[in-house]
């Protein structure tokens, strides 16, 4: 734990009120105001993604908190003096990340939805790119706020991951059995000649 606490002390060594602003925005594009702008987007272009993306939310947040209470890890502005917190105060455990399950989970479906508008190399690498700068930005700002140890975030992200991969295949699945029971029963419709 000690080298965490040298990251988070190292990025708090270059503090400014710009910075200060700045991580505390990026940080609530991981709470549930992403939650709220992706569900928005899902809902105004593909519902049943909307649908599948609350299901998983659901589904991880539940996990996140379980595993919080059973780790019981204190925050770093908690464990030593030399962390401060910056912004609001939080009173629950640290490990995992739930900020870090927030962004990840919300870039995944993100770039599934993307992904389905965009077919060219280079815009998916973009989309790509730019949800791995959204999931970095957060788990930085989350250090750098005091909130997190570096491996808060990174069980976020892999809590985000195999939760958000797992009912995407289900989410496939589930869609390609569909079409193809439309498309038996549309085949096996009396034609009105």
């Amino acid at each position: 734990m000690g080298f965490e606490i040298k990251i988070i002390e190292f990025l708090q060594g270059g503090r400014t009120p710009f910075f200060d602003m700045s991580f505390q925005v990026i940080s609530l594009l991981g709470s549930y105001m992403g939650v709220i702008l992706a569900l928005g987007i899902f809902l105004l272009f593909k519902p049943k993604l909307a649908l599948w993306y609350s299901g998983t939310y659901a589904v991880t947040f539940l996990l996140y908190n379980i595993i919080k209470e059973l780790v019981e890890r204190v925050r770093p502005y908690n464990a030593t003096d030399t962390i401060i917190s910056i912004g609001d105060k939080v009173t629950s455990f640290s490990m995992p990340s739930g900020h870090a399950v927030t962004a990840c989970m919300t870039a995944i479906f993100m770039g599934v939805f993307l992904f389905s508008m965009y077919k060219g190399k280079f815009a998916r690498t973009i989309v790509t790119l730019s949800m791995i700068m959204y999931v970095f930005l957060v788990g930085l700002s989350r250090m750098y706020l005091g909130k997190h140890y570096l491996t808060d975030v990174l069980a976020g992200i892999l809590l985000a991951s195999a939760i958000s991969v797992i009912f995407i295949l289900i989410m496939k699945a589930y869609n390609k059995r569909r079409a193809k029971y439309e498309d038996q029963n549309r085949d096996t419709q009396p034609r009105g000649d």
